[in-house]
C-alpha cells in the first residue's frame, strides 16, 4: 500500500506534467497563427467599378533559397480571407507565376464590372503554374508582350 503523501505527490506531479504540455501546445498554436512561416504579401489591390469584385497581387516566398510565389486572386469585396496557420489566401487565385511581381512587371485593372485585365510584361510562360479564364461572374483576359 502507497503512502497517502506519495499519492498526492503522484498525482500533483501528473497534473503538472499535464498543464506544462497544454501550455506548451497553445503556446506554438498561439505562435503560428501570429507569426507564420511563409505568408502571403500584398503586393496591390484593385476594386472594380461597382465596388463588388477586388483583385489582389499577392507574393510569397518561403525562405531566401526557394523560389517566388506571385497569384492575382478574385475575391468579393471585403477584407482578404487568408488561412489560419498558413497565412495564405486559398480561395480565388487565378493566375499563378513562380517570379517575384517587380521582375515579372505584372498588373491588374478593371476594364468594366466583370472583366479584369491581368498585364504582365515579362512572364515567361514556362514559370505560369495557372491561368483562369473566368473566376465566378468574373472574366478575365491577359495582356503577354
Amino acid at each position: 500500500m502507497m503512502d497517502p503523501f506519495a499519492r498526492k505527490m503522484w498525482a500533483a506531479g501528473i497534473w503538472f506534467a499535464i498543464s506544462l504540455i497544454v501550455l506548451v501546445v497553445g503556446l506554438k498554436v498561439f505562435s503560428m497563427h501570429q507569426w507564420p512561416t511563409c505568408p502571403d504579401r500584398v503586393i496591390s489591390e484593385a476594386a472594380n467599378p461597382g465596388k463588388t469584385w477586388v483583385a489582389a497581387i499577392l507574393q510569397r516566398r518561403c525562405g531566401p533559397e526557394s523560389e517566388f510565389s506571385t497569384r492575382v486572386n478574385v475575391r468579393p469585396a471585403g477584407p482578404l480571407h487568408t488561412g489560419f496557420f498558413s497565412s495564405q489566401a486559398a480561395k480565388g487565385n487565378v493566375f499563378v507565376l513562380r517570379e517575384d511581381a517587380a521582375g515579372a512587371k505584372i498588373s491588374v485593372s478593371w476594364a468594366a464590372n466583370n472583366l479584369l485585365r491581368v498585364r504582365c510584361l515579362h512572364c515567361p510562360a514556362s514559370l505560369i503554374g495557372q491561368r483562369d479564364q473566368v473566376w465566378g461572374d468574373v472574366k478575365i483576359e491577359y495582356e503577354f508582350p
